[in-house]
């Protein structure tokens, strides 16, 4: 079994079509038996404000997202609370310029010592930084 922390960028890629959405399909589909994810408490909420935005601005239809919100909830993702990383996340957003909710995901790779995957460009350097080791999306064929 192997276990990661995923980024809300890789569920967005996943329920959202996108470049990567057939890497992320894989993960998902073929590796979840086995595989733990695990993703931040709010992970959910962003993931949701995203969907929001495509209806908004992007022209998916309620319904759709609706759909994908109902999906979204049946994923077997294993949700940590941020209570107990928030002042690694401080930390990390403070030492790279990135945001605390991005930086949540890194503090939680930290505490758990697991690779992080993410689509997340400024995120990925400053996990790199962090000493945190990724796990490419296109690992997953």
């Amino acid at each position: 079994m192997s276990a990661y922390v995923i980024d809300a960028s890789v569920i967005i890629e996943y329920l959202v079509a996108g470049q990567f959405t057939a890497h992320a399909k894989r993960l998902f589909e073929q590796n979840m038996p086995t595989d733990r994810l695990i993703i931040p408490e709010f992970s959910l909420l962003e993931c949701t404000n995203v969907l929001w935005r495509q209806v908004r601005f992007q022209g998916m239809s309620v319904t759709q997202a609706k759909a994908l919100l109902k999906h979204l909830r049946k994923i077997p993702l294993h949700r940590v609370p941020a209570k107990a990383i928030l002042n690694t996340a401080l930390r990390v957003g403070l030492t790279h310029q990135l945001a605390i909710y991005d930086s949540v995901y890194i503090a939680l790779a930290l505490r758990s010592a697991l690779p992080l995957i993410t689509l997340d460009q400024p995120q990925t350097r400053a996990a790199v930084a962090e000493g945190i080791t990724i796990k490419p999306i296109t690992d997953f064929k």
